[in-house]
């Protein structure tokens, strides 16, 4: 749709609306592509579901506010600042369920069913440095310092390979492949 008038853009938009559903309520997107629950996490993991959930409100009250602030008709303005009131509550009510799941401390990592005594205690909490010019970011919260859960502290860990150089073995001869690979 690039370079297109907007206004033609929006009258095919409504033309596909008017001769798909006579303009009865859609469940599709702006762009028609019809809901699908694609989006939707449930994953049988509850504070996995929420912190999802506080992303999605997140980024649906980040647009809520971009379409406020172009917004040129009171109407439109209205009903976003009920949008936007909504996303705040909306967050608020899935960060509660993971204080009720003991915060940050309690719920991470996720799944807190997994002992953590069974992961590499030596990598959980580094940050891996990969610059190719071997450089280490600044410190920061994220790098250096308590853990957000309280259970380890933050490191830079300059990456380097930790396993043997694989061995790949010849390609077929009918993959398709140049013949220098083929074994």
């Amino acid at each position: 749709m690039g370079g297109e008038n907007p206004r033609h853009v929006i009258e095919g938009m409504l033309h596909r609306h008017i001769l798909s559903t006579g303009m009865a309520a859609f469940p599709g997107n702006s762009e028609g592509v019809p809901f699908d629950m694609a989006h939707i996490y449930a994953s049988g993991n509850l504070a996995a579901d929420m912190y999802c959930n506080v992303a999605a409100e997140s980024t649906g009250r980040v647009l809520a506010t971009r379409l406020y602030n172009a917004a040129h008709d009171d109407g439109m303005k209205d009903m976003l600042h009920f949008m936007i009131a909504r996303d705040t509550m909306h967050q608020q009510q899935w960060l509660a369920v993971i204080e009720e799941l003991g915060g940050n401390e309690g719920a991470l990592p996720i799944p807190n069913s997994f002992p953590q005594g069974k992961e590499d205690q030596t990598h959980n909490y580094d940050f891996f440095a990969t610059a190719s010019d071997g450089s280490v970011p600044p410190p920061a919260r994220w790098n250096e310092g308590p853990s957000i859960d309280g259970k380890g502290q933050f490191s830079i860990f300059q990456n380097e390979p930790l396993g043997e150089e694989p061995i790949l073995g010849p390609a077929r001869t009918d993959s398709g492949a140049q013949n220098e690979q083929i074994g």
